[in-house]
């Protein structure tokens, strides 16, 4: 048996695009207003989020991931049979949530009355977890299970002094979020040539909350970037992707294939799919096309490489956020030509495929994600670089006005703050006649 690695937290550092780290053109100006610290983060919660229904006579036991862990040194520890992870990794091969663990996470191995190993819990954040369940045959079956969460928002505010990338870090954002702002208006601007000290950059971002504990998930709900002469913008709108002022996407079209040609569908998607090798059903959360190993394999959209692995049974693979709601994986891999952290372009050459990990013959499985959810991505509606439907463009910009006004007057970094309205605004006086409510809540799941 291969022996599963788990990544320590940190190992694979995010790249970051040259235009970002690169200085601006002037070298005088405004210093950055200094920012203070972000709000603090809860740990993981420790309260289960559902209902085992298991007798109380069963047994769990809890373990914490520490760096150098291997998933096999944790069941031969606890008394788990080997041959258990075996199948185990074979019901985590559609969905890959395995690959995720890294020191600090919590593991729950359960056993029954008579002391057998019955399920592993995966305790993924405060609002998710990832069961395998032991069936009768001895297969392992996928469930995952979510509660409600809601998104609490937070203002930063900043100056151009040196970089973009430094002067965003100082007032508060992170490297994912700052690769995230290069991506969505990375097609208006230059980040090394185009900006000046003093220009000024107004961020929105929503922290997901399960009851009062972090789940330590954000995302970027609105960017503003003013230069002397223009201001850019993205916001982000209830379908996930980001538009401008006037409600047109900020990103380019997917592509439909993820190959310079199309290639036969050797297996479709199918969410109750007979497997070829096991012949057990399981969900295909992707297709197969038959693709000649070594045929060069195209990132379908711009986006941030979140993950590169090799699993004993979806052999090497890569999977790439797109920003938004919008994420794609590309399995079985023969080589991989792109790092963690990577910023991608669509239609950038990323791997070759190949007939890496349980497979019939060489192909190559691609999967589209929206909102964490596998589709089609032959037959699913996805971004087309239009703009927002005419029916939703008032809701739209209602909301556009909320956030420019929440992001302009609202108090930043020190507390999580949302505006359900906007202030009432004296054009006359240019003074803000009513404060923005505090501490309140956005209560949409996610």
């Amino acid at each position: 048996m291969a022996v599963i690695s788990l990544l320590a937290a940190g190992l694979l550092p995010l790249q970051t695009s040259s235009a970002l780290t690169e200085p601006s053109s002037s070298k005088a100006g405004p210093q950055t207003a200094n920012a203070s610290p972000g709000p603090e983060i809860p740990g993981l919660s420790a309260e289960p989020i559902h209902d085992t229904g298991e007798p109380a006579s069963d047994t769990a036991r809890e373990i914490e991931v520490r760096e150098g862990d291997t998933l096999s040194e944790i069941f031969q520890a606890n008394g788990a049979p080997l041959s258990d992870l075996h199948r185990i990794m074979e019901a985590d091969a559609e969905f890959l949530a395995l690959e995720t663990l890294k020191p600090g996470t919590r593991l729950s191995l359960h056993f029954n009355q008579e002391n057998r190993f019955s399920k592993l819990t995966l305790h993924l954040d405060p609002a998710r977890e990832v069961v395998y369940l032991k069936r009768e045959d001895g297969s392992f079956e996928h469930q995952q299970y979510e509660a409600d969460t809601r998104w609490v928002t937070e203002v930063i505010r900043g100056r151009v002094d040196g970089s973009f990338y430094a002067s965003a870090i100082q007032a508060g954002l992170n490297r994912a979020q700052i690769q995230l702002i290069d991506q969505l208006l990375g097609n208006q601007l230059n980040f090394r040539k185009d900006l000046r000290v003093g220009d000024e950059f107004r961020v929105i971002v929503g922290h997901e909350m399960a009851g009062e504990t972090s789940t330590n998930n954000t995302r970027l709900q609105a960017v503003t970037l003013h230069r002397a002469s223009k201001t850019h913008y993205a916001f982000r709108f209830h379908d996930g992707n980001y538009y401008d002022e006037d409600g047109n996407s900020v990103s380019p079209a997917f592509l439909r294939w993820p190959t310079s040609k199309r290639y036969r569908v050797s297996s479709p998607f199918n969410k109750n799919r007979l497997h070829p090798v096991t012949g057990r059903r399981r969900p295909h959360n992707g297709v197969d096309l038959a693709t000649p190993s070594g045929t060069p394999v195209l990132s379908t959209g711009d986006g941030i490489v979140r993950r590169v692995g090799n699993h004993p049974y979806a052999g090497r693979y890569i999977d790439i956020d797109h920003g938004g709601a919008h994420t794609t994986r590309y399995l079985h891999l023969n080589k991989v030509l792109v790092r963690s952290g990577a910023q991608i372009q669509r239609g950038q050459k990323i791997a070759l495929s190949g007939n890496t990990g349980r497979s019939t013959g060489p192909h190559l499985h691609f999967e589209f994600h929206i909102k964490g959810q596998p589709v089609d991505p032959l037959t699913a509606d996805i971004p087309t670089a239009a703009a927002i439907p005419k029916a939703e463009l008032a809701a739209f910009q209602r909301k556009v006005d909320e956030q420019l006004v929440v992001m302009k007057y609202a108090g930043s970094r020190s507390e999580l703050l949302v505006s359900k309205a906007p202030p009432l605004f004296d054009q006359n006086t240019a003074r803000v006649r009513q404060p923005l409510l505090r501490h309140a809540t956005d209560s949409s799941t996610r």
